[in-house]
């Protein structure tokens, strides 16, 4: 074994580092430069930003464009401090309908943080050090250190003067129990309002209750109804029920058809980036895997073989749901009320009664679902939830050694070239590049880490079996949370302690002859509570700069860097998708698991020192003063909640702050045992926990049960439940079954997106659908008739016929944002429900216009959620003049009414039909019973659901005769024969829960005259 010049061996040298990886960052002098330099960095970067603000509002205030009127924020002047007059003059209550509950919630806790913070700070200053010092200045032994942070700590102080501290804890345990206390009862109005909020009260999961692990028998309507009457509350028999029905293998065809068209949009993106020079040879690529129609190793031409790929995939997934109905009921299922107050009541009584061994709990928004996770059994997401934490354990355990090891070698490179000789050559050769790389390695690789950590928990939640996507970020939140505290906490802490009890454990076991191992003895001759008492103030001025830097992340944030230069980036050197382009427009949603953690983490060091070092917690104050402000104007103008969940987050939140309390008053013990030992003033400690588990029983008992069930009865449900009206029942059925079916057969799937200017080329290179097909009975999402969308100003004239690209959409440069596409599937699903809650095609109640219209796919006066000012003025979708209109509606009554638009601007001649059954010579006639659409091909007689159907072309790709089987590479052709397909329609259904007059918008008053003998007037307005 080689030696080292001092006499010890390699081995040797590598298990003294390891013992104690982390003292060169308790270096007192390095952690005071480090401070200095974050602060002056942090102090630019937050100049920058307020230069660069008002002249960046895609990256700096993104909600200011893409939010409606209620929760958009309150203008900004374009002053270098004009930010700060709106954040201050906005309240909480004003911040409900701005930015959402959880927001909200948010911001309280980081200002609760602040206050507590701020409290037991100015105590630690006032009273605390004073009472160290004066105790500090009575020690006289030789060498007693003098540094101003030891006589500001308990660190010399023995005897009676320790009682101290004991008094200190019981006074921040009763100060910290009163501010969470304040904020319990503003939370529970927080929750109160929002039960009460108008946005609560009209979506359909407010009245809805989900049932899981139903047994084989009861898994159908007839079965949820049996069980329901089990429940023992008073009932009105008007609930509807809906158990879910199996989809198989459809969520991956839809994830694959997704992946397709992302790609094809990619590949004609570079294809086309110059649309008059483009490139001497087409793009290829090889077949995906799982294809089985073509050999792996095969190059053929790219946009051929993904618009092949996507039209099959199509045609499988519209096959799958036209036959959904005859499939396998799931586990699962939904019951609707008519009135909210009646859906809590019954959750509340079923909560814990597990009625033929269900569990019934109230139903989560439709986008909430993790329906994967739906269709899974008790058993095997409890055997999940086992080996998850199994499996979570062993991860932050085993976390220890590498993280040892990023201390030892990384934050100092000279310590590889000690034990690599190779390497050392190198090291020694180029001092000032290793220097380079010695400066961000170790940051590169830790923000890595981080950033990957709360991926593998997401994962993680999901795969232990969480049915909820708000339940799997609440248990992200408590693994991130738990992670931190045992590795970056305790561990970094404690290290060299615990490696010193292990090595002692092992000598003790390893004696042999006379001498009987006693490795109890050998640990309490080890002194244990001693040397973690030494290691507590130890560590403690290394988490006072810890705490200092974090002011810098703060801003880090505010800035937003990343996306601040992407955004360029991407535009000049690469070639974004349209799609890309827009998606970087939108505002990013809020992570709320990772930031609840940080802040748990840094409140839970703060209480941790805080009677140890009173420092601690002004700077702690500090820092939550600073990220209070621009955390609310990140919230205010930047991010958006994706899922809201009505400050579900709070309990999680309340249990955190109590074991941060607790674990201070266990490291207070540990110091008062250690250095007051012939007394027993540790033992008043012990009651503190006590207090702290009984304080939080009582405020379970107090409020939880109404932060979660609203059983008040409103006048809205008075009056519903008095109506009584067969076809409401009716209606909620049909809303019901598809509101809460899964979203792979609903939601509709997306179309290539391409620029504008590349519509004329792009007939040339890509030959999707048109719509010359001669089919009359192509449906959409529930059954109405797929009409054909219209070229604007030429009546008559179908749009795409010339080109051959009407399955394209085509984007104008000013349109590729966000706030044009905010309510189109696609985009609104993954942007907060600000977006998906009034245009996403499920899970939504939908928009209804002033006089009851509905538009399925956006806002009032709008087609599919792109504005229409007018007919000549507007923007959005007036100018996608090749754009596939692919647009769902609701289910409605048998009484709607479907209109055939003549042109994009407006609509001519009216078409009364039945939902679903076309007019006109040779359409088949309507059921005077039912009223239900025709059926398709691949639909069975038990087909009840409606659907979403595409058009085909009328003369489809045979994969027998395709190029792809003839040669390795498409040859470029126009081959015109392949064009087929058309545009979806949007239509337009009545919304009979309302009794408005009905106006119409401005997208729809382009022309005159009565509409389908509905509407009177010369203005085309008229009355219901």
């Amino acid at each position: 074994m080689a030696t080292a010049p001092h006499g010890k061996s390699d081995l040797q040298k590598l298990l003294e580092l390891v013992a104690d990886p982390f003292r060169d960052q308790f270096n007192q002098n390095s952690i005071v430069a480090s401070v200095g330099s974050s602060l002056i960095t942090t102090a630019i970067i937050f100049i920058a930003w307020c230069l660069i603000r008002p002249y960046n509002t895609i990256v700096y205030a993104p909600k200011l464009r893409t939010s409606d009127d209620k929760h958009a924020p309150p203008r900004m002047e374009p002053g270098l401090f004009a930010w700060w007059k709106p954040l201050w003059q906005t309240k909480e209550a004003d911040l409900v309908d701005k930015i959402g509950v959880d927001a909200t919630l948010f911001l309280r806790v980081l200002r609760m943080c602040r206050t507590i913070t701020g409290v037991l700070g100015l105590l630690g200053v006032v009273i605390v050090i004073p009472v160290n010092v004066s105790l500090s200045k009575k020690v006289y032994w030789v060498g007693a250190p003098r540094d101003p942070l030891t006589m500001m700590s308990p660190k010399i102080v023995f005897g009676p003067g320790i009682w101290s501290q004991v008094v200190l804890a019981w006074l921040f345990d009763a100060i910290i129990m009163y501010f969470l206390w304040v904020n319990y009862k503003a939370v529970f109005q927080l929750r109160q309002k929002y039960f009460e909020s108008q946005e609560y009260q009209q979506t359909l999961a407010s009245r809805t209750l989900m049932v899981t692990d139903i047994p084989s028998e009861y898994r159908s309507d007839q079965g949820l109804e049996r069980i329901l009457h089990e429940i023992k509350v008073p009932s009105n028999a008007d609930e509807n029920c809906v158990i879910g029905r199996a989809v198989k293998d459809l969520p991956g065809l839809i994830e694959q058809h997704n992946e397709a068209v992302y790609e094809l949009e990619e590949v004609l993106a570079k294809y086309l980036k110059n649309p008059d020079r483009l490139p001497p040879s087409r793009p290829t690529c090889k077949p995906k895997r799982g294809d089985k129609s073509l050999p792996k190793d095969v190059e053929v031409d790219a946009i051929m073989y993904l618009y092949s790929r996507i039209d099959d995939l199509e045609k499988k997934i519209y096959h799958i749901r036209d036959t959904v109905d005859s499939r396998d009921a799931e586990q699962y299922g939904f019951i609707s009320y008519p009135t909210i107050s009646q859906a809590h009541i019954a959750a509340k009584a079923a909560k814990n009664a597990h009625i033929k061994g269900t569990t019934i709990q109230l139903a989560p928004k439709p986008q909430d679902l993790i329906w994967e996770n739906l269709g899974r059994s008790k058993s095997q997401r409890r055997w999940n939830a086992f080996m998850g934490n199994v499996f979570f354990t062993l991860l932050s355990i085993g976390f220890v050694a590498p993280n040892a090891f990023i201390a030892v070698f990384l934050s100092d490179i000279s310590r590889i070239a000690e034990f690599w000789p190779a390497f050392r050559h190198n090291f020694y050769g180029h001092p000032k590049e290793w220097a380079f790389v010695q400066g961000f390695i170790t940051p590169v690789i830790t923000s890595i880490i981080y950033l990957l950590l709360p991926i593998v928990m997401r994962r993680l939640s999901k795969w232990q079996g969480d049915l909820k996507k708000t339940a799997r970020e609440r248990h992200v939140t408590t693994k991130l949370y738990t992670f931190f505290v045992f590795n970056n906490l305790i561990i970094f802490s404690l290290f060299s302690t615990l490696w010193e009890i292990i090595v002692t454990i092992i000598e003790e076991a390893q004696k042999k002859g006379t001498e009987k191992p006693d490795i109890w003895n050998a640990i309490l001759k080890y002194s244990v509570a001693t040397k973690i008492t030494i290691a507590i103030f130890r560590v403690a001025p290394f988490w006072m700069m810890y705490l200092l830097q974090r002011n810098m992340g703060a801003v880090l944030d505010l800035a937003q860097i990343f996306s601040l230069l992407w955004g360029s980036f991407s535009r000049k050197f690469l070639c974004p998708t349209p799609r890309q382009i827009i998606m970087n427009t939108a505002p990013p949603t809020f992570d709320y698991a990772t930031y609840y953690n940080y802040f748990l983490f840094y409140f839970t060091i703060a209480l941790a020192f805080a009677t140890l070092q009173p420092l601690m917690l002004v700077i702690a104050f500090l820092y939550f003063m600073v990220d209070s402000w621009l955390k609310k104007y990140l919230l205010m103008y930047v991010f958006v909640t994706k899922i809201e969940s009505g400050g579900a987050f709070w309990r999680l939140l309340f249990n955190r702050f109590l074991f941060a309390a607790g674990f201070a008053n266990v490291i207070v013990g540990i110091v008062v045992w250690v250095q007051y030992d012939v007394s027993f003033a540790w033992a008043w400690v012990v009651p503190l926990p006590i207090i702290l588990i009984l304080f939080k029983l009582y405020c379970r008992r107090k409020f939880d049960e109404k932060m979660y069930f609203h059983t008040k009865t409103t006048d809205r449900d008075s009056i519903i439940a008095g109506a009584g009206i067969p076809k409401l029942a009716k209606r909620r059925n049909e809303k019901l079954r598809t509101r809460f079916g899964h979203p792979a057969l609903y939601r509709p799937l997306i179309h290539p997106m391409v620029r504008k200017e590349a519509q004329k080329v792009l007939a040339e290179v890509y030959h999707g659908r048109t719509n010359t097909d001669n089919d009359s009975t192509r449906r959409t999402l529930y059954g109405e008739i797929d009409l054909d969308v219209m070229e604007r100003g030429r009546p008559g004239k179908k749009l795409g016929l010339d080109g051959g690209t009407a399955g394209v959409d085509f984007v104008e440069e000013a349109e590729m944002d966000f706030a044009v596409w905010k309510h189109k599937p696609g985009f609104s699903e993954e942007h907060g429900d600000a977006y998906s809650l009034r245009g996403s095609v499920y899970g939504t109640e939908g928009w209804t216009t002033p006089g009851g219209l509905r538009t399925p796919g956006g806002l009032p006066g709008e087609v599919g959620g792109s504005p229409r000012s007018s007919l000549d003025g507007g923007v959005g979708l007036k100018k996608l003049t090749g754009q596939h209109h692919n647009f769902g509606s609701r289910p409605a009554s048998p009484l709607s009414t479907v209109f055939t638009p003549t042109e994009m601007g407006g609509f001519g001649r009216g078409q009364q039909e039945y939902r679903g059954i076309p007019s006109g010579p040779g359409a088949p006639s309507p059921s005077p019973l039912s009223g239900s659409r025709p059926q398709s091909p691949g639909s069975g007689p038990g087909s009840s659901l409606p659907l979403h159907h595409h058009h085909y072309p009328s003369q489809p790709i045979s994969r027998a005769h395709s190029p792809l089987h003839t040669t390795p590479i498409y040859p470029p052709s126009n081959n015109s024969h392949l064009h087929g397909g058309g545009g979806m329609l949007s239509t337009i259904d009545m919304n009979l829960n309302d009794t408005h007059s009905i106006h119409s918008s401005s997208g729809f008053s382009g022309h005159h005259g009565v509409i389908g003998g509905t509407f009177g007037g010369s203005s085309g307005d008229g009355t219901l």
